[in-house]
């Protein structure tokens, strides 16, 4: 009866487990006692051996019950408890040891093998908590020293060798290596990793010897953040959850008044009993749990972590989705996709002249010009004295040649953001770079729309044509440019429907995150404001996942509404069943746990198959 336990990860290994040698040991006590003979009975308590041995069966098996029902009782909750209790206790009342001792075994067992059905569907999330080591290596005083996680801050450097899982978030310092980050991003392909590239808590150094400089530890980390997020979402419920926690307390008065009316109908203590057992609404209890932890865990295996199930409900009946674009629909990374060179000056003499004033800069241009620069062989050369001017452009000297890199107009109808570079004066030429949109992206709009999402907007803080030229190449008609978070909120706040997602990476993303109906985040290059405020984070920042999140949704719900019809029916046919006769007490108990097992077997059957 897992109605009993407020945990479902009670049994990992059934068969190593205490509770079914306890279990079965008590179940091992019937037979025994059937094989022994009734006569030669204690005359002071007027028991036979083998009402001794019926009665220690109980002792193991169905006090545990009763004990469970009192407590439940004394806290007032709900606990489904106290109908099969009120059974076992009417079973000794009236001499049925027998019946008794069989019925407790029986759902005791049953108990054990629901649980640990339902713990499969979790399974995919334990394995991420187990990601995170104790120990790790860092380097101190010119020597390397094995220290406890918990100790290490941000600034000490870790020394990760071949087959280490990391254990803080950091910034490769020295070496190189293939890393597995399937645990946080669902991507089994190992990537490549060298100096100044970021490392995540919980992933594993496939070869190589890395030295990484800790910039997040602990709670703070990847595996932390994915942790707690876990935590929230086993502690919440769905909506069809709250609906059956609302039914449930009507369930022991009326199964109480049935077993009653049967019995003053019937005059039958015994089919009185079997509508207590039957009656007991394990499975309906379980319907939503089960299959919202094995949709998240399902969904954890893909690299997407969800808060809890309510989000997952509301993104299956979501009508209008709304992006960011920049690091969200595009890939965050401008890249040169058109050069105007004026005459006397060749491409790569004004691309090695840009890259050397852009070199050292954080701005996103400059870090496209850089690349263009050394994907086409450019030759490197160093820059000095140079300027930054904060909404104008970047100077400096090149030898002896003064070069100025300024924000231009020209291509901005065409969406582009150019940069006009000048040397001595003298107009070298206009480099235009875009922001690519992310090559899944108009498939993955395509099918949000197959999926029944009506409305599709971008929703960005950029200017205007640089947005469309983004609607245009993903398909997407409907666009709100120029938007400050605040306009953001707005935005959302005015869509007449309900159902909105947003999906966003940065800073000023959280407030429409926090505000929308399911805020998406992308993982890997979000925000920390970001990661915080979403319901459901990417990891992997895989925006084609969205079609099956949305699939998922919808088949969690389906199976929630699907697992509490049958449970009803069920119950209803039991119940009617055991008042006509047609049930005994044990058979009751068998047909009480094969429905419970098989609603817990389709719930959790979406922790199965491929992703």
């Amino acid at each position: 009866m897992i109605g009993r336990h407020g945990n479902l990860n009670v049994y990992r290994e059934i068969l190593k487990s205490r509770d079914f040698f306890r279990v079965a040991s008590g179940g091992m006590l019937i037979p025994a006692a059937l094989a022994l003979t009734r006569t030669g009975g204690l005359p002071v308590l007027h028991l036979s051996p083998s009402d001794l041995v019926l009665m220690a069966s109980i002792a193991i098996n169905g006090v545990p019950i009763i004990m469970g029902a009192f407590r439940g009782v004394i806290k007032r909750r709900i606990n489904v408890d106290e109908l099969v209790s009120i059974a076992i206790i009417a079973c000794l009342f009236n001499g049925n040891l027998f019946e008794a001792a069989v019925v407790s075994a029986i759902m005791m067992f049953g108990a054990l093998v629901e649980e640990a059905v339902s713990d499969s569907a979790r399974n995919a999330i334990q394995e991420l908590i187990k990601l995170s080591p104790k120990q790790a290596t860092i380097e101190k005083e010119g020597a390397e020293v094995r220290v406890n996680v918990s100790d290490i801050v941000p600034g000490n450097r870790v020394v990760i060798r071949a087959g280490e899982t990391i254990a803080v978030d950091g910034v490769i310092a020295s070496g190189a290596s293939s890393v597995d980050e399937s645990s946080i991003t669902g991507e089994s392909i190992p990537v490549v990793k060298q100096i100044n590239d970021p490392v995540y808590a919980g992933t594993l150094c496939v070869d190589g010897f890395i030295t990484a400089e800790a910039t997040q530890v602990g709670e703070n980390s990847t595996i932390g953040k994915i942790i707690r997020m876990v935590r929230e979402a086993e502690a919440s419920k769905t909506e069809s959850a709250g609906i059956v926690d609302r039914y449930a307390a009507f369930f022991t008065p009326v199964i109480l008044l049935a077993a009653a009316i049967t019995y003053a109908v019937t005059l039958d203590i015994s089919r009185a009993i079997t509508v207590l057992i039957v009656g007991c609404p394990c499975s309906f209890l379980l319907a939503g749990p089960v299959s919202t932890v094995a949709a998240i865990g399902r969904a954890a295996k893909a690299g997407i972590l969800v808060r809890g199930g309510r989000s997952l409900e509301k993104i299956a009946t979501a009508t209008g989705v709304f992006f960011d674009k920049t690091g969200t629909l595009t890939r965050g990374e401008p890249v040169v996709t058109r050069m105007d060179v004026a005459p006397g000056f060749t491409e790569k003499e004004m691309l090695s002249l840009a890259s050397a004033i852009e070199t050292g800069s954080l701005h996103p241009l400059a870090r496209g010009i850089a690349a263009k620069a050394t994907a086409l062989g450019c030759d490197a050369r160093v820059a000095t004295g140079i300027l930054s001017e904060p909404g104008r452009g970047i100077s400096g000297m090149v030898g002896q040649r003064r070069v100025e890199i300024v924000t231009s107009n020209r291509w901005a109808d065409l969406g582009l953001t150019a940069v006009q570079v000048v040397v001595d004066t003298e107009t070298a030429g206009y480099i235009g770079l875009q922001d690519l949109a992310r090559s899944s992206a108009q498939k993955t709009i395509q099918a949000i729309r197959r999926a029944g999402v009506e409305d599709v907007a971008i929703l960005s803080g950029d200017q205007e044509a640089p947005v469309r030229a983004v609607a245009r190449e993903v398909g997407i008609m409907e666009i709100h440019a120029c938007r400050k978070p605040q306009d953001k909120l707005a935005v959302l706040r005015s869509y007449p429907n309900s159902g909105i997602v947003y999906v966003g990476d940065g800073i000023n993303d959280a407030p429409a995150l926090k505000a929308a109906d399911v805020g998406i985040a992308m993982g890997l290059n979000g925000s920390d404001a970001a990661l915080e405020t979403a319901d459901v984070v990417l990891m992997n920042d895989r925006l084609d996942r969205l079609p099956f999140l949305i699939a998922l949704g919808k088949k969690m719900s389906r199976i929630i509404k699907v697992c509490i019809a049958i449970s009803f029916l069920i119950n209803l046919v039991a119940v009617a069943a055991g008042s006509l006769g047609l049930l005994t007490p044990i058979m009751g108990a068998v047909m009480h746990n094969l429905g419970s097992i098989l609603v817990v077997l389709l719930a959790a059957s979406q922790c199965w198959g491929q992703s």
